[in-house]
């Protein structure tokens, strides 16, 4: 063997491989970029990961003696106390239930007691009931307590189990004061008894079970089962030569895109189809052989999947295949070939994980904040079916929908767009050295930046927030911290980067962050919008908070914060945290970035975008929301008056009006008297009056439809998209692409 030879070959092909542009990017710099921002992800979904309060319900409170704390508040123990009154006769069912269900594990057991139970439950507002004898009275540790819970729902099964911590963690307190008295009482010194009555039948367990499995499993499998058609069907005829055929038959870009759609969801719906069945019944068969062999528990505890739950799998994955489907053909339509291709796969399954593991967290359950999340509130929609509980599953059914059917038609104009751009489907070789594409890309410079120049951007600017949040992170709180922290952030970490791209990148940096003068009317609309949809903001900020309930540590940071106000100067608040952040993030979010996602007519995707990316680089996932539904606004804002310095207008007043209510507030000063038609206080805060908030929202809507009433003021942003080849008359399109194709 020639070693000369093989070393030439090796050479030849590594310098062939770091020609690859992209091939480069999603190798080496996309990791860089994906996983700090998975990382981002992951803190903000890890809220979510809570245990929350549970309610407990007392049946027999008096008879607990009242040196035993049972039924003391405690903040770390999350449980609320209600106290309930039961039937008799309820009670002489469940011991005969409980004393059935010890000969018995058969539905028809179950079925009748599941019911009333949980109607039991429900109507009590209680996630578990706990029985307290009249004997507990004078023996308080020689009678079993009974708790009544519902092992199917993970709130019930949460709440027993911090009740016996409650119950073992007052034992052990009497323990040690009766051994302080010098207590002679040996039966003092036995475990507290606990008779949990389960009244989930075991088909409602075995459920609970695999629709945390199933869902996760189906669709990993249905996005895979779409991305590989997908890019044959994009990358694939690319190499071939295929595609340029395609696309000057007379059929149109929109008809091909639903075309290959239809035959991508065809693929992505037999392959999560014949995986879950044949999970499904390779899971009957395993169940069936324990059940042989005498393993009655592992049988009793994963057995089949009744048929109705699996008809709402089959239902949910319907829809979720079709957003894959348009999904993977976008982004099989931007890759050069198959190997491209597959390089994409991997960082597209990472995006739409946490999406789908999130329903599998405990304590995720189906609810109005819950629902509006793409995939997770149809996983959460198809688990409740499952669980039986229609009623509620009916109630979010209609925002599931929307959300759904809105992803779906948003991926499908994307596939679309990029069918619609001659530089997606015929991009040239992105084979250069690195010297090569830099002097390519001076040289190449515009007025502003590309689109994907902006998304780069964004990114990177994402990565730095995560990073920089995570060293400056600090559990004591000072006005001169927060002063440094503000200033890194927001001259170093967001407007630094933006400020280097587009001198770098751009030929002009006025026209790249969008600088324009605006009337002074544009001016003054925007002082008094902002003033007006503050209260309207307030609302939504609270109701999100209170969907999305902040963390026992952003509580205590935020507290301090308030803390903080108090004793800072009020200059130094609006400068540093108002004015800095307003000029800061518009140069960025509505300068840089919307001047290149906005070419091509692109503004709906430099809104959706840029708005995405603003709610993204502040952290906090309720701040995440809030600032996501504002960046919309000040896209939409940015759009019609065609610059950046409106926007930053709006959003200085805005933050300057927070600013003020927290820190008058903070500090408990009086509301000035020519004040007090629009301001009140409320338990030391300052609040917006009842009037004014009325007011506001006429104020509001009149000036938002008297902008709305305006063309647009933006300027010319690049190259316009490229028009589809077609003839003016198109009632014989069918036939004729018909005959095209039989000649192909």
């Amino acid at each position: 063997m020639n070693w000369t030879h093989v070393k030439l070959i090796f050479q030849r092909e590594i310098r062939d491989q770091l020609r690859d542009r992209r091939t480069m990017f999603t190798i080496f710099f996309l990791p860089l970029l994906l996983y700090p921002l998975m990382g981002m992800l992951m803190f903000e979904v890890a809220q979510f990961h809570r245990d929350g309060r549970v309610t407990i319900g007392i049946v027999g409170s008096s008879h607990i003696q009242s040196e035993l704390p049972l039924l003391s508040e405690d903040s770390n123990a999350k449980v609320d106390w209600k106290t309930v009154t039961l039937d008799e006769s309820l009670v002489c069912r469940l011991a005969e239930y409980e004393a059935k269900r010890k000969d018995s594990q058969s539905e028809a057991v179950a079925s009748s007691m599941q019911q009333e139970i949980e109607a039991l439950l429900k109507s009590e507002s209680v996630d578990a009931i706990a029985i307290i004898p009249s004997q507990f009275a004078t023996e308080p540790w020689n009678t079993p307590i009974k708790v009544i819970c519902n092992q199917r729902w993970e709130r019930s099964v949460q709440a027993a189990v911090l009740f016996q911590a409650r119950i073992t963690s007052t034992h052990q307190s009497w323990i040690r004061q009766k051994l302080a008295a010098s207590s002679d009482d040996e039966k003092s010194l036995d475990e507290p008894q606990l008779n949990v009555i389960d009244v989930a039948p075991p088909a409602a367990k075995r459920s609970l079970i695999w629709s945390k499995i199933l869902p996760f499993v189906m669709l990993v499998w249905a996005l895979t089962g779409a991305f590989y058609p997908a890019i044959d069907l994009c990358a694939g005829e690319k190499e071939r030569g295929t595609l340029e055929t395609l696309l000057c038959s007379p059929a149109r870009r929109r008809e091909i895109v639903w075309g290959k759609l239809l035959t991508v969801m065809c693929f992505s719906l037999g392959t999560a189809l014949l995986n879950l069945f044949s999970m499904y019944t390779t899971a009957l068969v395993v169940v069936n052989r324990f059940a042989d062999s005498g393993v009655s528990q592992m049988a009793e505890a994963m057995g089949p999947l009744p048929i109705r739950s699996m008809g709402w799998l089959i239902l949910l994955v319907v829809p979720i295949a079709t957003m894959f489907s348009a999904i993977a053909l976008a982004v099989a339509s931007l890759a050069r070939s198959t190997k491209e291709g597959q390089y994409y796969l991997m960082p597209l399954m990472l995006v739409g994980m946490p999406l789908v593991m999130l329903p599998m967290i405990p304590g995720v359950t189906l609810s109005p904040g819950t629902c509006i999340i793409p995939i997770t509130g149809a996983v959460l929609l198809s688990k409740t079916l499952m669980d039986g509980e229609y009623m509620n599953a009916i109630l979010y059914l209609p925002t599931v929908i929307a959300v759904t059917v809105f992803c779906i038609l948003l991926a499908t104009r994307w596939a679309i767009r990029q069918f619609e751009s001659e530089s997606v489907m015929f991009r040239d070789s992105a084979r250069s050295s690195l010297k090569q594409w830099l002097r390519d890309a001076w040289r190449q410079r515009g007025d502003t930046p590309t689109a994907n120049e902006s998304l780069l951007c964004g990114l990177l600017i994402l990565v730095c927030l995560f990073f920089g949040r995570l060293s400056m992170s600090t559990s004591q709180l000072a006005w001169e911290t927060i002063v440094s922290t503000t200033l890194v952030i927001q001259l170093g970490m967001m407007l630094g980067p933006a400020l280097i791209m587009a001198t770098m990148l751009t030929k002009s940096v006025i026209r790249s962050l969008r600088l324009t003068q605006p009337s002074w009317v544009d001016l003054a609309s925007m002082v008094l919008l902002a003033g007006a949809l503050h209260p309207s903001y307030t609302v939504l900020a609270a109701a999100i908070s209170n969907e999305y309930r902040l963390g026992e540590e952003t509580t205590s940071m935020l507290q301090q914060f308030d803390g903080l106000l108090a004793s800072a100067p009020i200059g130094g608040v609006i400068l540093i945290l108002a004015l800095l952040p307003a000029i800061s993030e518009e140069l960025v979010f509505r300068g840089f970035l919307f001047s290149g996602l906005q070419r091509n007519n692109g503004h709906v995707r430099a809104i959706l975008a840029t708005s995405l990316l603003f709610g993204l680089s502040h952290g906090v996932l309720q701040q995440s929301i809030t600032a996501s539904i504002m960046g919309l606004l000040l896209g939409w804002i940015a759009y019609k008056t065609g610059g950046v310095v409106c926007s930053i207008v709006f959003h200085f007043v805005h933050n300057s009006i927070s600013m003020l209510l927290a820190t008058h507030g903070s500090r408990g000063d009086a509301v000035p008297v020519w004040m007090e038609w629009a301001i009140s206080t409320d338990q030391g805060h300052w609040a917006y009056s009842d009037l004014w908030c009325t007011l506001s929202v006429g104020v509001s809507i009149c000036l938002i439809a008297w902008l709305a009433s305006r063309q647009p003021q933006s300027p010319g942003m690049g190259n316009e998209r490229c028009s589809n080849v077609l003839s003016p008359n198109h009632s014989d399109d069918s036939k004729r692409l018909q005959s095209f194709l039989e000649k192909s």
